[in-house]
């Protein structure tokens, strides 16, 4: 694809900055996607680490605090997954790993726990709140950290019951996802929808895209996804098998 193709789908602002940043344009120039359906780039932060996502604050900067604030994020998420972005070949030649993630260092238990509990309140507010239903969460639930082997195993018996629809049915339903679906964008940052695809492919993670769009979003809600984010940056993945027992598996 050409930027002047590119251009038929972006909004004026960015196919400015994009046209004046060789980097840049290299990336959008080489997209291969159906442009109407995806203008942008679904690995477009991917291609930018190693120092060159300073070259999308301008595209932020053009919606102001809201804009910048998500830019700031994905700097924090740059600078937290540095020690794992690079993979050395077999040929001896350095290559990027394909998605964003954190070793867990497993330090500082007591930071992930607080990060638990914030997120775990806000789950329960979003259903009392916006749902109209009960808390699925017990806020004082106990909560444990498993790592190495017994972490890959709990995730595969985990991705196994769902993929297989034998979800037990004392596990809580905490999707807030689907409700966050449903919020329109404030008046004149609309545009960031376009970049949907590349924010969840940051690390797999609509919970992670919506934390970072989260102020541009049409709610009075503070962010849910706030302590996700805090525990995402540990290097941690969080669990809810049960209503009263939360399971923290370290990367």
């Amino acid at each position: 694809m050409t930027i002047e193709q590119c251009s038929e789908y972006l909004p004026g602002g960015w196919t400015e900055v994009i046209e004046q940043d060789e980097v840049l344009l290299d990336i959008f120039g080489e997209h291969e996607y159906d442009l109407e359906q995806e203008a942008v780039p679904p690995f477009l932060f991917q291609d930018l680490r190693g120092g060159n996502l300073e070259r999308l604050r301008p595209v932020f900067a053009l919606y102001g605090k809201p804009g910048l604030d998500m830019f700031q994020g994905l700097l924090e998420i740059d600078d937290a997954s540095r020690d794992t972005a690079e993979i050395q070949l077999p040929n001896g030649q350095t290559a990027y790993a394909a998605y964003f993630y954190v070793r867990f260092s497993g330090e500082d238990r007591q930071a992930a726990i607080d990060a638990a509990r914030i997120y775990i309140r806000a789950i329960n507010r979003i259903f009392v709140e916006e749902l109209d239903e009960e808390a699925p969460l017990d806020e004082e639930s106990r909560i444990e950290f498993l790592t190495g082997q017994d972490g890959r195993e709990f995730e595969e018996k985990v991705y196994q019951a769902w993929a297989h629809g034998e979800i037990g049915a004392d596990v809580p339903d905490v999707d807030i996802l689907e409700w966050c679906r449903d919020l329109p964008y404030r008046e004149g940052f609309e545009d960031i929808k376009m970049m949907s695809e590349a924010l969840y492919h940051i690390s797999c993670s609509y919970h992670l895209s919506y934390y970072l769009r989260w102020h541009m979003l049409e709610t009075e809600q503070e962010n849910p996804f706030r302590g996700y984010f805090k525990l995402w940056k540990m290097g941690l993945n969080i669990h809810f098998p049960k209503r009263d027992q939360v399971v923290l598996v370290g990367q």
